[in-house]
């Protein structure tokens, strides 16, 4: 790993933390949302009973968004911090090296053998756990993508349910359903983003 790999994992790191930060805002939007559906549905009564469990779903769609985007973050902040580490760990290598071609007619140069192996496994140790950081992040944005389209389908229910509520309340809960698929889109921008951005990661090694 170079010096300008390790930029670029810090910065495509950062950015893929940022995206899912983005998500996570526009999740909160649709848990509130969710509870402004849930309040408007109890006034339409019966008529809009098969909409306030829609909302409940609307509700885990937001908090799952939420939690794994927290998740999402600590693992770009790992993948950034491994990366730097990587990159300290050859440079460190490289210094032995030298000195040992440098000092290999000395009397104790084979002194200096060790401590390189020693690092050599250590360095493949933390590049196997950078990859397994790189494809525990890139399942989450997997999971987290499946759980979006899962928005689809409500925003459809939701429109369904809203035509059963009376001509009083239908507009309100069609609203609704269209600011749910909006916010979705949204999400699913920011985490296709990600996902390109994970694969870079990948692809480098």
């Amino acid at each position: 790993m170079t010096d300008a790999n390790a930029d670029n994992h810090f910065v495509t790191a950062a950015v893929v933390a940022a995206e899912l930060y983005k998500a996570r805002e526009i999740a909160n939007d649709i848990s509130l949302t969710a509870s402004n559906a849930r309040a408007l549905a109890l006034r339409a009564g019966q008529g809009a009973a098969g909409f306030r469990a829609i909302t409940d779903f609307i509700d885990q769609l937001a908090d799952t968004t939420v939690k794994t985007s927290d998740i999402i973050n600590l693992k770009a902040v790992t993948i950034s911090r491994l990366a730097t580490i990587a990159v300290r760990n050859e440079r460190t290598m490289e210094c032995f090296k030298k000195a040992a071609k440098i000092s290999k007619d000395a009397a104790y140069v084979g002194t200096i053998e060790k401590p390189i192996e020693t690092m050599k496994a250590e360095h493949a140790q933390l590049l196997r756990q950078f990859y397994r950081e790189v494809t525990s992040l890139s399942e989450l944005l997997e999971n987290l993508a499946r759980e979006i389209k899962t928005a689809s389908v409500l925003s459809a229910m939701s429109r369904v349910e809203a035509s059963q509520s009376g001509k009083k309340f239908e507009e309100g809960l069609n609203v609704v359903a269209d600011n749910v698929s909006t916010a979705a889109d949204r999400i699913q921008t920011h985490v296709m983003l990600s996902q390109s951005l994970c694969r870079e990661l990948a692809d480098e090694y």
